[in-house]
């Protein structure tokens, strides 16, 4: 038996900081994907050169007392998302694997136990949420849903270096900036599917915690975002991306047919989803 399932990573966070005196954030599903196989073997190997995803497929086999199906299941990857970049590529595999698992053993989705399974691994992106949720990242200790995922449209700009979720957020950082005032807008902005009101949002977010991430290349993004008409900057607190929001594909284009002139990033786009289970094989 074999099971495969493709999932989404994000684009950074629209949202990052204290609310209520507790380190937040809240990212947003995009078009790049990473897809997943759980198969039998007799001499499942593979798995081993996937740290992440292997120690949660034993441990949600263990929670489902199937632990004795692990010694013969194994993993394979074959992801789009970029690696250590701030794209949510190690949440997207270990939802992948989570959903391969309930139909191999025809289990329901149980929300509860993929935040519980996915934090024991790594601090997790909300893309794990069906909708727009601000999330307790680092314990899961709490979650607000906020609304529907909405379509937009991101310029990224792609950094050379990676950086380790796990090392970061193990390192002795500066706080996170309080970010209650701008989560009140973006609440707005969710109800009424308001992409200024995000992009507003999420550059407030990225500017307010650059003592915690520098990038010292945001001032050159804010310009190329003012000369392209861009509507805001969102940035990877724990990554090394950052991105302009359009709401316009054609402003996007010229922006990147401008930026593809300078010859100084690697740049692509990334649109944003509208719903998670869609994309789920």
């Amino acid at each position: 038996m074999e099971v495969s399932t493709s999932y989404p990573g994000s684009f950074g966070e629209v949202l990052q900081g204290k609310v209520n005196n507790m380190d937040m954030l809240l990212s947003c599903p995009v078009n790049i994907y990473t897809t997943v196989k759980i198969f039998e073997s007799k001499n499942p190997c593979k798995k081993l050169k996937w740290n992440k995803a292997n120690r949660f497929l034993y441990n949600i086999l263990k929670n489902w007392n199937h632990e004795k199906y692990y010694r013969n299941l194994d993993i394979h990857i074959k992801s789009e998302i970029p690696s250590s970049k701030g794209m949510a590529s190690s949440t997207a595999d270990l939802c992948a694997i989570y959903c391969s698992l309930l139909k191999m053993f025809n289990k329901d989705f149980n929300e509860e136990e993929l935040v519980k399974e996915c934090i024991k691994i790594e601090p997790t992106d909300s893309i794990i949420f069906r909708e727009m949720t601000l999330f307790d990242y680092k314990k899961g200790l709490y979650k607000e849903k906020i609304g529907e995922y909405f379509s937009y449209n991101i310029l990224v700009f792609e950094g050379k270096k990676g950086i380790s979720t796990v090392e970061f957020n193990n390192k002795k950082l500066p706080d996170l900036k309080d970010v209650s005032d701008i989560y009140a807008i973006l609440k707005e902005g969710a109800a009424e599917k308001n992409i200024e009101k995000l992009a507003y949002v999420s550059t407030e977010s990225v500017m307010r915690n650059q003592h915690r991430l520098p990038y010292t290349w945001i001032n050159n993004i804010e310009e190329i975002r003012k000369l392209t008409s861009g509507l805001g900057i969102i940035g990877a607190h724990s990554g090394n991306v950052l991105g302009i929001i359009y709401e316009d594909e054609e402003k996007l284009k010229y922006a990147f047919n401008f930026i593809e002139k300078q010859d100084f990033y690697k740049v692509y786009a990334v649109k944003t989803l509208e719903n998670v289970e869609e994309v789920l094989l």
